[in-house]
């Protein structure tokens, strides 16, 4: 019983992380922000989603908005704020074109690839091996998990070679762990293992969660 609520508590911290990063864009307009607020926003849907498979037994329609906003779309996004963060504003400029095309892509992908339902409960594998939906997951969440980290990583460094700035130092390292642990959850569940993605989705997104406030 305890597991059928770990996605809705993935989905309350996913949508208190998304407003406070709103509060934020609403106080200072940074594009990042915004980024970042429709990724954990993303983030919630699926959650959402995922809770109400759980509780009523998989639809179609619960598994494509978990697999759209989840699998593919959420990472993605909050890497584009990182590149609007960290990048020369042309290429991250370029990225959010990409994010759209992705965008659109993955939302035909998801709607036009047939759902097993079993396979979905089961393992979260629910579209074939081979789909464009799986093969838009790995892209999305691969590339954008990579440029999460990387600039967790960066902005790190930046700031320990800054005097007086350790804390910040340390608090990226600590989201840069939050992303690699959603990002294991999701190659586990993308080769098959079941029981996993629910655990490590609200574990690294509440570690992301807590970098990011110790940041603020």
């Amino acid at each position: 019983m305890v597991v059928l609520y770990i996605p809705l508590v993935t989905a309350i911290v996913a949508t208190a992380f998304a407003a406070v990063v709103l509060r934020q864009y609403g106080a200072h307009r940074r594009t990042y922000q915004l980024m970042w607020t429709t990724g954990f926003a993303m983030f919630a849907i699926a959650a959402f989603s995922g809770y109400l498979a759980r509780s009523g037994g998989t639809t179609e329609t619960e598994y494509r908005f978990f697999y759209l906003f989840g699998a593919i779309l959420n990472v993605a996004w909050l890497a584009l704020g990182t590149l609007y963060l960290l990048a020369p504003r042309r290429w991250a400029d370029i990225s959010l074109g990409a994010a759209a095309l992705l965008s659109l892509a993955a939302a035909y992908a998801v709607v036009a690839a047939p759902v097993d339902l079993t396979a979905a409960a089961d393992s979260g594998r629910g579209f074939p091996n081979g789909s464009l939906a799986r093969i838009l997951a790995g892209v999305g969440s691969g590339v954008g998990s990579i440029v999460l980290v990387g600039g967790a990583l960066w902005s790190a460094w930046v700031f320990l070679r800054r005097r007086h700035n350790g804390r910040r130092a340390i608090a990226n390292v600590v989201i840069a762990v939050g992303v690699l642990i959603v990002a294991a959850g999701g190659t586990a569940t993308f080769t098959g293992a079941s029981g996993v993605l629910e655990l490590a989705n609200l574990v690294g997104l509440s570690v992301m969660f807590a970098g990011f406030l110790l940041i603020s």
